[in-house]
């Protein structure tokens, strides 16, 4: 019977758990960054749709020439502007609206540019954002609060 040569073995059972356990610590670490960075590309896409469709609304009114509304339907989760795409956003956002009291969960646009003025309140866990809409210019803007 041939000897066996020296140096040649193979990984003990105890080096190959040790690798196991740390392939497996490394994989719950990615995991982690990979769902952060889903949930903030979810509400960087969120915050973006709405202010897109805000923006929508005042484009609509300066180039037809009439009033816009862009209309919110907070229990639907939908915010509707003639002309323009739906934005839905998820159920985990939470919306408040400060507008002109006539227009009810609506902003106006106006055909020489300006808006009804006001602004909505985005919340999202335990993140905060306002889109500030000028009375005057229309100019729709994003802000993220403390």
């Amino acid at each position: 019977m041939p000897a066996k040569p020296q140096g040649q073995g193979g990984f003990t059972l105890l080096e190959l758990l040790v690798v196991i356990v740390l392939v497996g610590v490394a994989a719950s670490i990615l995991a982690v960054g990979i769902g952060r960075g889903m949930h903030a590309a979810e509400e960087r896409r969120t915050l973006a749709d709405l202010v897109s469709g805000l923006r929508g609304a005042r484009v609509e009114a300066i180039t037809g020439g009439s009033p816009v509304q862009a209309r919110f339907d907070l229990a639907g989760r939908r915010l509707e502007v003639a002309g323009q795409p739906t934005v839905t956003w998820p159920e985990a956002f939470e919306l408040h609206l400060h507008t002109a009291r006539e227009l009810g969960a609506a902003f106006a646009f106006y055909p020489d540019g300006a808006s009804s003025g006001g602004y909505v309140e985005v919340a999202h866990a335990s993140r905060h954002w306002r889109i500030d809409i000028a009375w005057l210019t229309g100019r729709t803007q994003l802000q993220s609060l403390p």
